[in-house]
């Protein structure tokens, strides 16, 4: 077993030995790294996998979620910009927002059972 090793290595070594790698120190520090920069250098190297469909998904909640908001926002703008303009009136011992009272009797004045 081990002669067979050996005839594997000593062929291996045979065929590569024309080629030279010129940067293994550079390889080496990344690989182990020894001093603090390339410990750190070799924390931010990291290769991360992060499947499509799970970050599409949470990309277009985050979406639909702000999208709600911003609606919700303009109504809520729409109103108070209404209140500003709007008026209290009295009618029958009950008091009513203007435009409602008036929307509300134009329905009644249109339905002919009224």
């Amino acid at each position: 077993m081990k002669t067979e090793r050996e005839h594997y290595k000593t062929k291996l070594d045979e065929e590569l030995g024309r080629m030279r790698f010129t940067k293994e120190a550079e390889v080496l520090g990344l690989a182990h790294p020894r001093t603090w920069r390339q410990k750190w250098s070799a924390l931010w190297n990291k290769e991360i996998e992060v499947s499509l469909l799970p970050l599409g998904m949470s990309m277009a909640v985050i979406i639909a979620i702000m999208a709600v908001v911003q609606v919700r926002n303009s109504e809520i703008s729409d109103e108070t910009r209404q209140g500003d303009q709007r008026q209290l009136i009295e009618a029958g011992g009950n008091t009513y927002w203007k435009d409602q009272y008036e929307r509300a009797v134009a329905s009644l004045e249109g339905d002919p059972q009224g």
